[in-house]
């Protein structure tokens, strides 16, 4: 069997991410690219999604298929599902489940490292080691020993720091929770996390310097699709803007928490004031503010028995909205101290008054203790409700 020619794949890679302009504003990351072998972090049994559900990719069994999933620029190579529960040396046939781990698609790879910032000598904290492929890019920069990456994950960890010693790297990897950041190594000058967050650590905020930068996904149980760049201040603050979209897996941490929506209290039956697929369209910039201004809200579409949006806050309040005979009197029911789909339209309504901003228009201030207030173009106009 021929082996894949991985020198050519990374090359023709490169060649597409810089005619998507993911090389704009990092141009060293071009070079760090070529020269970092994308195939030694990549597990050789991983995982490919089907219409079916995950299902096993080996490099032993597909090499050539292997490959060009490796060097895809913009797809990303699942390593892990359901945090382990299956391995895909053992299996055979679909599973279903969530992905847990994986090696970011190139694109945004050099989209973030484009809005980092780094420079040579700069000391970074890599959130998320994985399989080290990361790490590796960020050292071509920083430079040997600059680079410190955490992982929750202790097999993950073993991986990234194995394949990060082979391949020729000295970026430390620690075994640990990523949002307590690494305290022995701080401070740092720039923290990049490779999941997303709902919030900002506190211990991301004290163990970056004054003046660095933490480049983060960001989001919320509704919508993951920010790409937050903040400044360190004095004594914990932070603030900055968000510079891009990007959906990433959450923190662990961070995750929507599992169980039922609550279907308590009495139930208040209603006509919808428009038109459910309108308002939930799946725009990023849409879902982004509804996500930011009705809290702790989660979505799930069912179509048994007619096509339905079910929402919920994870507390008390629950609401169900038929799509397609929305204007009847019972299409909507809602449940709890807070009327779910009215705060849903409220916020939508919000976002096309304000002209639909995009992402990119908005802002994060995060307080000494922790306050974050989101704010639209400017500090001074902080969206409705308050801080998170």
């Amino acid at each position: 069997m021929t082996a894949p020619d991985f020198p050519a794949l990374r090359a023709a890679c490169v060649d597409e991410l810089a005619a998507r302009g993911c090389f704009d504003r990092a141009p060293w990351a071009r070079e760090a690219v070529l020269e970092v072998e994308r195939e030694r972090f990549v597990p050789r049994d991983v995982w490919r999604w089907t219409r079916d559900g995950y299902r096993p990719l080996s490099y032993e069994e597909e090499p050539e298929e292997w490959a060009r999933a490796v060097y895809d620029p913009v797809k990303a190579v699942v390593t892990q599902i359901n945090d382990g529960e299956h391995d895909p040396r053992t299996t055979r046939g679909p599973v279903g489940g969530a992905a847990t781990s994986s090696v970011s698609a190139l694109d945004i790879v050099c989209v973030k490292l484009g809005h980092l910032g780094l420079e040579p000598g700069h000391k970074v904290l890599d959130i998320g080691a994985g399989s080290g492929v990361n790490a590796a890019l960020l050292e071509r920069r920083a430079g040997p020993g600059n680079v410190v990456t955490i992982e929750v994950d202790e097999a993950l960890a073993d991986q990234a720091a194995r394949n990060l010693r082979t391949a020729g790297y000295a970026a430390r990897v620690v075994c640990g929770d990523g949002e307590r950041g690494v305290a022995d190594g701080a401070p740092f000058d720039r923290l990049v996390c490779t999941a997303s967050a709902r919030s900002v650590p506190r211990a991301w905020r004290e163990q970056v310097r004054p003046g660095g930068s933490i480049l983060t996904p960001y989001g919320t149980l509704f919508s993951a699709g920010g790409l937050l760049r903040l400044t360190v201040g004095e004594d914990g603050t932070a603030e900055g803007r968000f510079v891009d979209t990007a959906s990433y897996m959450w923190l662990r941490g961070h995750r929507a928490p599992g169980g039922r929506p609550p279907r308590d209290g009495a139930e208040r039956l209603s006509a919808s004031a428009a038109d459910p697929d309108k308002v939930l369209d799946g725009d990023w910039n849409a879902d982004f503010a509804i996500g930011r201004l009705v809290s702790g809200l989660t979505m799930q579409r069912v179509t048994g028995g007619g096509r339905r949006v079910l929402l919920w806050d994870g507390r008390q309040s629950f609401a169900s909205v038929c799509c397609d005979a929305w204007d009847e009197a019972d299409s909507v029911l809602q449940q709890g101290p807070r009327s779910l789909w009215d705060e849903t339209l409220a916020a939508r309504a919000w976002w096309d008054e304000q002209g639909r901003p995009e992402i990119t228009r908005y802002g994060l201030s995060v307080t000494a203790d922790g306050e974050h207030h989101v704010w639209l173009d400017a500090p001074e106009n902080p969206l409705p409700g308050g801080a998170v």
